[in-house]
Protein backbone atom coordinates (compact mmCIF):
# COMPACT_ATOMS: atom_id res chain seq x y z
CA UNK A 1 0.00 0.00 0.00
CA UNK A 2 2.76 2.14 0.97
CA UNK A 3 4.64 1.63 -2.58
CA UNK A 4 1.27 2.41 -4.40
CA UNK A 5 0.58 5.62 -2.74
CA UNK A 6 3.93 7.01 -3.62
CA UNK A 7 3.68 6.18 -7.20
CA UNK A 8 0.05 7.55 -6.96
CA UNK A 9 1.54 10.55 -5.72
CA UNK A 10 4.12 11.27 -7.73
CA UNK A 11 2.14 10.70 -10.78
CA UNK A 12 -0.08 13.76 -9.39
CA UNK A 13 2.33 15.52 -9.16
CA UNK A 14 3.75 15.17 -12.52
CA UNK A 15 -0.03 16.15 -14.01
CA UNK A 16 0.04 18.85 -11.98
CA UNK A 17 -0.26 22.85 -13.41
CA UNK A 18 2.94 23.61 -11.80
CA UNK A 19 4.42 20.62 -13.52
CA UNK A 20 2.52 21.89 -16.94
CA UNK A 21 4.20 24.82 -16.82
CA UNK A 22 7.62 23.44 -16.43
CA UNK A 23 7.47 21.04 -19.42
CA UNK A 24 8.39 23.73 -21.11
CA UNK A 25 11.60 24.15 -20.60
CA UNK A 26 14.04 23.10 -22.93
CA UNK A 27 17.55 21.55 -22.77
CA UNK A 28 20.43 22.05 -24.95
CA UNK A 29 20.68 20.06 -28.17
CA UNK A 30 21.59 15.76 -27.51
CA UNK A 31 25.48 15.42 -28.06
CA UNK A 32 26.79 12.65 -29.69
CA UNK A 33 30.12 10.19 -29.58
CA UNK A 34 31.87 7.57 -27.98
CA UNK A 35 30.32 6.79 -24.50
CA UNK A 36 33.48 6.54 -21.87
CA UNK A 37 30.65 5.57 -19.22
CA UNK A 38 30.07 4.02 -15.04
CA UNK A 39 26.36 3.37 -13.51
CA UNK A 40 27.12 5.00 -10.46
CA UNK A 41 23.39 4.59 -9.20
CA UNK A 42 24.76 3.47 -5.99
CA UNK A 43 26.63 6.92 -5.29
CA UNK A 44 24.97 8.67 -3.03
CA UNK A 45 24.25 6.07 -0.80
CA UNK A 46 28.04 5.10 -0.35
CA UNK A 47 28.70 8.48 0.27
CA UNK A 48 25.81 8.59 3.01
CA UNK A 49 27.36 5.77 4.82
CA UNK A 50 30.73 7.13 4.79
CA UNK A 51 32.75 6.77 1.48
CA UNK A 52 35.88 8.88 0.85
CA UNK A 53 37.13 9.28 -2.68
CA UNK A 54 40.55 10.63 -2.67
CA UNK A 55 42.91 12.87 -5.03
CA UNK A 56 46.25 13.90 -4.43
CA UNK A 57 45.79 16.54 -2.75
CA UNK A 58 42.65 14.66 -0.19
CA UNK A 59 39.28 13.89 -0.44
CA UNK A 60 37.35 14.36 -3.74
CA UNK A 61 34.25 14.37 -5.23
CA UNK A 62 33.92 10.89 -6.60
CA UNK A 63 31.85 11.60 -9.52
CA UNK A 64 34.17 14.70 -10.06
CA UNK A 65 37.08 12.27 -9.63
CA UNK A 66 35.47 10.09 -12.37
CA UNK A 67 34.98 12.88 -14.66
CA UNK A 68 38.90 14.13 -14.67
CA UNK A 69 39.48 10.57 -15.53
CA UNK A 70 37.79 11.09 -18.33
CA UNK A 71 34.35 9.38 -17.84
CA UNK A 72 31.56 11.27 -19.82
CA UNK A 73 28.93 9.78 -19.43
CA UNK A 74 27.12 8.29 -16.25
CA UNK A 75 24.24 6.19 -16.43
CA UNK A 76 21.32 5.79 -13.77
CA UNK A 77 18.82 3.27 -12.52
CA UNK A 78 15.37 3.80 -11.34
CA UNK A 79 12.83 1.66 -9.89
CA UNK A 80 9.19 2.48 -9.67
CA UNK A 81 9.14 1.89 -6.13
CA UNK A 82 12.13 0.43 -4.32
CA UNK A 83 12.30 -0.40 -0.38
CA UNK A 84 15.29 1.82 0.02
CA UNK A 85 17.22 -1.41 1.42
CA UNK A 86 20.84 -1.79 0.79
CA UNK A 87 21.17 0.14 -2.43
CA UNK A 88 17.76 -0.49 -3.72
CA UNK A 89 17.10 3.05 -2.88
CA UNK A 90 17.18 4.22 -6.44
CA UNK A 91 13.40 6.11 -6.63
CA UNK A 92 11.99 9.28 -8.78
CA UNK A 93 13.29 11.81 -6.43
CA UNK A 94 16.53 10.20 -5.51
CA UNK A 95 17.72 9.63 -9.37
CA UNK A 96 16.59 13.16 -9.70
CA UNK A 97 19.33 14.36 -7.56
CA UNK A 98 21.87 12.30 -8.41
CA UNK A 99 21.27 13.38 -12.46
CA UNK A 100 21.18 17.17 -10.92
CA UNK A 101 24.87 16.16 -9.95
CA UNK A 102 26.02 14.38 -13.56
CA UNK A 103 24.61 17.31 -15.51
CA UNK A 104 26.38 19.80 -13.48
CA UNK A 105 29.70 18.34 -14.17
CA UNK A 106 28.94 18.55 -17.94
CA UNK A 107 28.69 14.67 -18.45
CA UNK A 108 26.08 13.05 -20.49
CA UNK A 109 23.39 11.13 -18.24
CA UNK A 110 22.37 7.44 -19.48
CA UNK A 111 18.50 7.13 -17.74
CA UNK A 112 17.82 3.02 -17.08
CA UNK A 113 14.30 2.02 -16.69
CA UNK A 114 14.13 -1.20 -14.78
CA UNK A 115 10.13 -1.27 -14.94
CA UNK A 116 10.85 -2.76 -11.36
CA UNK A 117 10.33 -2.19 -7.69
CA UNK A 118 13.97 -3.75 -7.62
CA UNK A 119 16.43 -5.66 -10.03
CA UNK A 120 15.49 -6.34 -12.73
CA UNK A 121 17.81 -9.06 -15.06
CA UNK A 122 17.54 -12.07 -16.85
CA UNK A 123 16.52 -14.37 -13.84
CA UNK A 124 13.95 -12.25 -12.48
CA UNK A 125 11.59 -9.28 -13.65
CA UNK A 126 9.30 -8.78 -10.97
CA UNK A 127 6.61 -6.50 -11.53
CA UNK A 128 5.84 -3.11 -9.58
CA UNK A 129 3.40 -3.62 -6.94
CA UNK A 130 1.18 -1.27 -8.00
CA UNK A 131 0.96 -2.75 -11.43
CA UNK A 132 0.89 -6.59 -10.27
CA UNK A 133 -2.94 -7.42 -10.40
CA UNK A 134 -3.22 -5.39 -13.42
CA UNK A 135 -5.06 -6.60 -16.67
CA UNK A 136 -2.72 -6.88 -19.47
CA UNK A 137 -4.27 -4.22 -21.20
CA UNK A 138 -3.98 -2.02 -18.34
CA UNK A 139 -0.46 -3.21 -17.34
CA UNK A 140 0.77 -2.18 -21.15
CA UNK A 141 -1.05 1.59 -20.46
CA UNK A 142 0.92 1.71 -16.97
CA UNK A 143 4.15 1.55 -18.83
CA UNK A 144 3.25 3.88 -21.26
CA UNK A 145 2.52 6.26 -19.02
CA UNK A 146 5.09 5.78 -16.30
CA UNK A 147 7.49 6.23 -18.99
CA UNK A 148 6.10 9.52 -20.37
CA UNK A 149 5.68 10.97 -16.72
CA UNK A 150 9.05 9.54 -15.73
CA UNK A 151 10.92 11.34 -18.76
CA UNK A 152 8.61 14.13 -18.42
CA UNK A 153 9.38 15.23 -15.10
CA UNK A 154 13.43 14.61 -15.84
CA UNK A 155 12.44 16.61 -19.02
CA UNK A 156 11.28 19.47 -16.91
CA UNK A 157 14.00 20.06 -14.39
CA UNK A 158 16.19 20.67 -17.44
CA UNK A 159 17.90 16.84 -16.70
CA UNK A 160 16.39 14.71 -19.88
CA UNK A 161 18.84 12.19 -20.74
CA UNK A 162 21.29 11.78 -23.48
CA UNK A 163 20.23 8.10 -23.37
CA UNK A 164 17.00 6.25 -22.36
CA UNK A 165 17.04 2.43 -22.04
CA UNK A 166 13.61 0.76 -22.16
CA UNK A 167 14.18 -2.36 -19.48
CA UNK A 168 17.30 -3.34 -18.27
CA UNK A 169 18.79 -6.99 -19.55
CA UNK A 170 15.62 -8.07 -21.24
CA UNK A 171 16.78 -10.91 -23.16
CA UNK A 172 13.90 -12.78 -21.32
CA UNK A 173 11.57 -10.22 -21.57
CA UNK A 174 10.02 -7.51 -18.64
CA UNK A 175 7.24 -8.00 -16.44
CA UNK A 176 7.01 -11.47 -16.18
CA UNK A 177 4.80 -13.73 -16.18
CA UNK A 178 2.91 -11.16 -18.87
CA UNK A 179 6.10 -10.07 -20.93
CA UNK A 180 8.39 -13.24 -20.47
CA UNK A 181 10.14 -15.16 -23.77
CA UNK A 182 12.62 -17.49 -23.82
CA UNK A 183 15.15 -18.66 -26.54
CA UNK A 184 14.41 -21.81 -27.80
CA UNK A 185 13.52 -23.65 -30.94
CA UNK A 186 10.25 -23.39 -30.91
CA UNK A 187 8.34 -20.16 -31.93
CA UNK A 188 6.23 -18.56 -29.55
CA UNK A 189 4.40 -16.22 -31.48
CA UNK A 190 1.80 -14.86 -28.75
CA UNK A 191 4.62 -14.47 -26.20
CA UNK A 192 6.55 -12.02 -28.69
CA UNK A 193 3.41 -10.52 -29.30
CA UNK A 194 3.00 -9.44 -26.02
CA UNK A 195 6.78 -8.36 -25.24
CA UNK A 196 6.26 -6.27 -28.18
CA UNK A 197 3.28 -4.04 -26.98
CA UNK A 198 4.57 -3.98 -23.65
CA UNK A 199 8.01 -2.61 -24.74
CA UNK A 200 5.89 -0.36 -27.68
CA UNK A 201 4.44 0.93 -25.14
CA UNK A 202 7.65 2.34 -23.40
CA UNK A 203 8.57 3.60 -26.78
CA UNK A 204 5.04 5.71 -27.24
CA UNK A 205 5.59 7.19 -23.81
CA UNK A 206 9.19 8.05 -24.43
CA UNK A 207 7.95 9.66 -27.77
CA UNK A 208 4.82 11.78 -26.02
CA UNK A 209 7.15 13.05 -23.38
CA UNK A 210 9.88 14.34 -26.19
CA UNK A 211 7.31 15.65 -28.64
CA UNK A 212 5.27 17.09 -25.93
CA UNK A 213 8.67 18.96 -24.57
CA UNK A 214 9.63 19.99 -28.18
CA UNK A 215 13.39 19.10 -27.55
CA UNK A 216 15.95 17.18 -28.96
CA UNK A 217 14.98 13.28 -29.11
CA UNK A 218 17.68 11.25 -26.90
CA UNK A 219 18.88 8.18 -27.76
CA UNK A 220 16.91 4.66 -26.98
CA UNK A 221 18.95 1.72 -25.81
CA UNK A 222 17.48 -2.02 -25.78
CA UNK A 223 19.82 -3.76 -23.03
CA UNK A 224 20.03 -7.51 -23.25
CA UNK A 225 22.34 -9.36 -21.69
CA UNK A 226 23.51 -12.59 -24.00
CA UNK A 227 26.71 -11.61 -24.87
CA UNK A 228 28.98 -14.72 -25.87
CA UNK A 229 25.57 -16.46 -27.52
CA UNK A 230 25.16 -15.20 -30.66
CA UNK A 231 22.48 -17.31 -31.72
CA UNK A 232 20.68 -16.20 -28.71
CA UNK A 233 21.38 -12.64 -29.21
CA UNK A 234 20.35 -12.72 -33.08
CA UNK A 235 17.23 -14.62 -31.97
CA UNK A 236 16.48 -11.60 -29.54
CA UNK A 237 17.32 -9.08 -32.00
CA UNK A 238 15.44 -10.15 -35.10
CA UNK A 239 12.29 -10.65 -33.05
CA UNK A 240 12.92 -7.17 -31.97
CA UNK A 241 13.67 -5.96 -35.59
CA UNK A 242 10.50 -7.46 -36.46
CA UNK A 243 8.10 -5.90 -34.23
CA UNK A 244 9.35 -2.53 -35.45
CA UNK A 245 10.45 -1.43 -32.51
CA UNK A 246 11.90 1.56 -32.64
CA UNK A 247 15.24 1.07 -30.92
CA UNK A 248 18.54 3.17 -31.39
CA UNK A 249 21.39 1.38 -29.69
CA UNK A 250 21.62 -2.20 -28.96
CA UNK A 251 23.15 -2.39 -24.87
CA UNK A 252 25.00 -5.65 -24.10
CA UNK A 253 26.34 -6.94 -20.87
CA UNK A 254 29.46 -8.44 -20.28
CA UNK A 255 30.96 -9.93 -17.36
CA UNK A 256 33.76 -12.60 -18.76
CA UNK A 257 32.57 -15.14 -15.89
CA UNK A 258 29.47 -15.93 -17.34
CA UNK A 259 29.95 -14.69 -21.25
CA UNK A 260 33.21 -15.21 -22.21
CA UNK A 261 36.43 -14.19 -22.96
CA UNK A 262 37.06 -11.65 -24.83
CA UNK A 263 37.10 -13.21 -28.28
CA UNK A 264 33.34 -14.09 -27.46
CA UNK A 265 32.41 -10.47 -27.03
CA UNK A 266 34.18 -9.59 -29.89
CA UNK A 267 31.90 -12.19 -31.87
CA UNK A 268 29.09 -11.31 -30.66
CA UNK A 269 29.60 -7.47 -31.15
CA UNK A 270 30.23 -8.15 -34.78
CA UNK A 271 27.58 -10.01 -35.14
CA UNK A 272 25.25 -7.41 -33.96
CA UNK A 273 27.01 -4.29 -35.80
CA UNK A 274 26.66 -7.06 -38.95
CA UNK A 275 23.49 -8.22 -38.99
CA UNK A 276 21.22 -5.73 -37.78
CA UNK A 277 23.55 -2.02 -38.71
CA UNK A 278 22.65 -0.52 -35.46
CA UNK A 279 25.06 1.23 -33.33
CA UNK A 280 26.51 -1.02 -30.12
CA UNK A 281 27.02 -0.67 -26.55
CA UNK A 282 28.96 -2.57 -23.87
CA UNK A 283 26.16 -0.31 -21.06
CA UNK A 284 27.56 -3.25 -18.21
CA UNK A 285 30.91 -4.96 -17.74
CA UNK A 286 33.60 -5.50 -14.79
CA UNK A 287 36.43 -6.96 -13.59
CA UNK A 288 38.02 -7.68 -9.94
CA UNK A 289 41.46 -5.75 -9.17
CA UNK A 290 41.21 -7.91 -6.05
CA UNK A 291 41.05 -11.27 -4.88
CA UNK A 292 37.63 -12.01 -3.41
CA UNK A 293 36.09 -15.25 -2.57
CA UNK A 294 33.72 -15.14 -5.38
CA UNK A 295 36.22 -15.76 -7.76
CA UNK A 296 37.08 -19.01 -6.71
CA UNK A 297 36.93 -21.20 -9.16
CA UNK A 298 35.41 -19.21 -11.76
CA UNK A 299 36.31 -19.43 -15.17
CA UNK A 300 37.26 -16.57 -18.23
CA UNK A 301 39.31 -14.95 -15.30
CA UNK A 302 42.11 -14.54 -18.37
CA UNK A 303 43.52 -11.31 -16.64
CA UNK A 304 45.29 -11.30 -13.72
CA UNK A 305 42.94 -10.20 -10.50
CA UNK A 306 45.46 -6.87 -10.02
CA UNK A 307 45.04 -3.42 -10.57
CA UNK A 308 47.02 -3.64 -13.54
CA UNK A 309 45.02 -6.71 -14.67
CA UNK A 310 41.88 -4.66 -14.49
CA UNK A 311 43.01 -1.84 -16.50
CA UNK A 312 44.03 -4.67 -19.52
CA UNK A 313 40.41 -5.78 -19.10
CA UNK A 314 38.71 -2.66 -20.28
CA UNK A 315 41.56 -1.44 -22.36
CA UNK A 316 40.37 -4.58 -23.78
CA UNK A 317 36.63 -4.22 -23.82
CA UNK A 318 37.43 -0.91 -24.97
CA UNK A 319 39.10 -1.39 -28.14
CA UNK A 320 36.80 -4.58 -29.01
CA UNK A 321 33.98 -1.66 -29.35
CA UNK A 322 35.81 0.43 -30.97
CA UNK A 323 36.90 -1.72 -33.67
CA UNK A 324 33.26 -2.44 -34.87
CA UNK A 325 32.87 -1.82 -38.90
CA UNK A 326 31.14 1.43 -39.77
CA UNK A 327 32.07 3.32 -36.64
CA UNK A 328 29.04 1.56 -34.77
CA UNK A 329 31.04 0.75 -31.44
CA UNK A 330 29.18 3.29 -29.49
CA UNK A 331 30.41 3.23 -26.23
CA UNK A 332 31.21 1.37 -22.71
CA UNK A 333 29.88 1.69 -19.09
CA UNK A 334 31.66 -0.30 -16.02
CA UNK A 335 29.08 -1.12 -13.71
CA UNK A 336 29.20 0.23 -10.06
CA UNK A 337 32.72 1.72 -10.10
CA UNK A 338 31.58 3.31 -6.45
CA UNK A 339 31.31 -0.03 -4.62
CA UNK A 340 33.77 0.67 -2.15
CA UNK A 341 33.35 -1.30 1.25
CA UNK A 342 31.88 1.01 4.24
CA UNK A 343 30.34 -0.08 7.71
CA UNK A 344 26.78 -1.06 7.80
CA UNK A 345 26.70 -1.95 3.40
CA UNK A 346 27.54 -4.80 1.97
CA UNK A 347 29.97 -3.88 -0.84
CA UNK A 348 29.53 -5.37 -4.06
CA UNK A 349 31.82 -8.67 -4.43
CA UNK A 350 33.51 -7.15 -1.78
CA UNK A 351 34.83 -3.89 -3.60
CA UNK A 352 36.44 -6.39 -6.09
CA UNK A 353 35.34 -4.70 -8.80
CA UNK A 354 34.89 -0.94 -7.78
CA UNK A 355 37.12 1.36 -9.53
CA UNK A 356 38.66 2.44 -6.57
CA UNK A 357 40.89 1.14 -4.29
CA UNK A 358 40.56 0.57 -0.26
CA UNK A 359 41.68 3.81 -0.15
CA UNK A 360 39.52 5.50 -1.87
CA UNK A 361 42.20 6.78 -4.38
CA UNK A 362 41.26 5.83 -8.46
CA UNK A 363 42.71 2.47 -9.50
CA UNK A 364 44.60 2.30 -12.91
CA UNK A 365 41.70 1.17 -15.17
CA UNK A 366 39.86 4.22 -13.93
CA UNK A 367 41.90 6.25 -16.06
CA UNK A 368 42.45 4.62 -19.51
CA UNK A 369 39.72 6.84 -21.37
CA UNK A 370 42.24 9.85 -20.57
CA UNK A 371 44.74 8.06 -22.94
CA UNK A 372 41.96 6.90 -25.53
CA UNK A 373 42.08 8.53 -28.67
CA UNK A 374 38.84 10.81 -29.07
CA UNK A 375 36.35 9.35 -31.99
Amino acid sequence: MIRTTAFVAACLFLLSPAFADAQAMSPAGMTVGFVSGADISALAVVEARGAVFRGETGPVDGLKQLRSAGFDCFRLRLFVAPDHQGIVTNDLEYTLALARRVKASGARFMLDLHYSDTWADPAKQFKPAAWEKLPFDELVGAVREYTRLTLARFIAEGLTPEYVQIGNEITNGLLWPDGRVEFREAHDFEAWVRLARVLRAGFEGFEAAVVSAKIPRPKTIVHIESTGDVARTSWWLKHASDAGLPFDIVGLSYYPEWHGGIASLRETLTAVAEGFKKPVMVVETAYPWKLDSHWEGKKNLDWPLTPDGQKQFLSEVNQAVRDLPDGLGAGVCWWHPESVEVQGLQAWLGGSCALFDGAGALLPAAKIFCTTPAR
